[in-house]
């Protein structure tokens, strides 16, 4: 059902009033349908700047990219929107049908299998299911009878085998070691560190763990005085965090400057987009600033997302030191 005119001029009113807002996400939507991607792309990211972590629209964002040709942003979109949201269905079918285009099948079929245990009734994806069952059965070779397995050579001795397992065997018996979670796992994103040090050090630690990233250039902590507190950023094979520092931290008071004399309130953030790069930048209770860069192949919603834990980290750093460096 389409929109109202009403219903299309109050989402524009709230929107334009509070980018922020959960009118972003409708609006956005009205202009997919209307053929305005890039419109729509503009206020989803500007939504996700403020909600990071909104499944609906990582989705969304996913479908837009999508619609603009973009496959590999849309597939990080969806990725993003299930490990938020591991039941999400959208995003689970939609994954699918792109593993299944670009021909990784046996990632198609476990994204089909979940989405049909999330709805049985879709029809798309049980018609594409059943053809990978299909194509997997004509293409599996047929069992041989035992009496078609090939004879051992008579050149090879009968210890050959028994002489070559015993290294396997002692390979079986050594203990694999622990599976780290990868950066863009849940577990790797949202699981705080249990271990100590003083508040300086757990910011360091978090800091390393967010410019470590996938697509991360680094992130960095400054002072009201323009300062670096701690963590980096990589350009060129060495930390330029203090060179970029010195360029960014005007921005905090500009920002603020604009703000006040648009009477607009307290400013939550900027986002900076350069060709190499994204940067996005969100105050602290102490009057300094998070400066959190990504690559700009890296999705913007990803990047919104990490900037979101190094914003998060340097607000407990701030609080835990009374507001100033330790």
């Amino acid at each position: 059902m389409s929109p109202t005119p009403q219903q299309l001029r109050q989402w524009s009113e709230e929107v334009a009033a509070d980018p922020g807002t959960p009118a972003f996400l409708p609006l956005a939507q009205y202009y997919r349908e209307a053929g305005r991607v890039d419109a729509a792309v503009r206020l989803v990211v500007r939504g996700l700047e403020r909600h990071p972590n909104d499944v609906e629209a990582h989705h969304l964002l996913g479908l837009l990219y999508l619609d603009g040709g973009d496959r590999v942003k849309a597939f990080d979109e969806w990725d993003i929107a299930l490990a938020l949201a591991p039941e999400h269905h959208g995003s689970r079918r939609q994954l699918a049908f792109l593993c299944h285009a670009r021909g990784d099948l046996e990632a198609a079929e476990r994204h089909l299998e979940k989405a049909l245990e999330a709805d049985f009734e879709d029809r798309e994806v049980r018609a594409l299911l059943e053809e990978i069952h299909a194509a997997r059965r004509e293409a599996r070779p047929p069992r041989r009878r035992p009496a078609e397995t090939p004879a051992p050579s008579p050149g090879l001795s009968a210890e050959a085998p028994a002489v070559a397992a015993e290294p396997a065997a002692a390979r079986a018996a050594e203990p694999a070691p622990a599976a780290a979670p990868t950066p863009s796992s849940p577990a790797a994103v949202e699981r705080p560190s249990a271990e100590g040090g003083s508040a300086f050090d757990v910011l360091e630690r978090e800091l390393r763990a967010v410019g470590a990233e996938r697509g991360m250039i680094g992130a960095v902590l400054l002072d009201a005085q323009g300062y670096v507190v701690a963590g980096e950023m990589h350009a060129g094979g060495r930390d330029r965090g203090p060179e970029i520092a010195a360029v960014l931290s005007p921005a905090s008071s500009e920002a603020e400057r604009a703000v006040r004399h648009l009477k607009l309130g307290g400013w939550k953030g900027i986002l900076v987009e350069t060709p190499d790069a994204v940067i996005r930048l969100t105050p602290t209770d102490d009057g300094g600033m998070m400066a959190v860069a990504g690559r700009r192949d890296v999705p913007m919603g990803w990047v919104l997302r990490v900037a979101g834990r190094a914003r998060d980290a340097a607000g407990r750093f701030v609080a835990a030191t009374g507001g100033g460096a330790a």
